[in-house]
């Protein structure tokens, strides 16, 4: 009897370990790419980034293959990430797309294309959150007079 509740218990444990498992790879996507329009060979001197918005930390660093293409595997979802084109000998930030963000029913973002011939992503975050602090502020002080 002692054997068999030892054999339902182990049995229950990795049924648990596995849908656990299944529920953390369902959590996360995929995100890739191509930056050739922006990096120029040898594409070795190139590597693309991932940088949270939320925290502002790269999260994970891939270089760019022997086509000018990247991807991300295992990408948390519900995160808006920037896709930075990082130029590995000149140690900068060359271009930058996104914000992108997966999410339960888009798990894959495949065709993210880095191209600095538009206005960063990044900017029109900071332009933005500029635009709005100036608009509290003049509010507020026409408020006060």
């Amino acid at each position: 009897m002692r054997a068999t509740g030892i054999a339902g218990f182990a049995f229950v444990l990795a049924l648990g370990l596995g849908v656990s498992t299944a529920a953390s790879q369902q959590a996360n996507g995929t995100i890739s790419g191509k930056a050739t329009d922006e990096a120029r060979q040898p594409y070795s001197d190139y590597a693309v980034q991932l940088r949270d918005v939320t925290t502002g930390q790269v999260t994970t660093t891939r270089p760019l293959d022997q086509q000018g293409l990247f991807s991300f595997t295992g990408v948390a979802l519900t995160r808006p990430y920037l896709v930075e084109l990082f130029h590995t000998k000149e140690r900068r930030v060359i271009c930058t797309e996104g914000p992108v963000t997966l999410t339960a029913t888009q798990t894959l973002k495949s065709d993210v294309s880095i191209n600095c011939g538009k206005a960063p992503a990044a900017l029109w975050v900071l332009l933005a959150g500029a635009g709005a602090a100036a608009a509290i502020a003049v509010a507020a002080r026409s408020v006060s007079r």
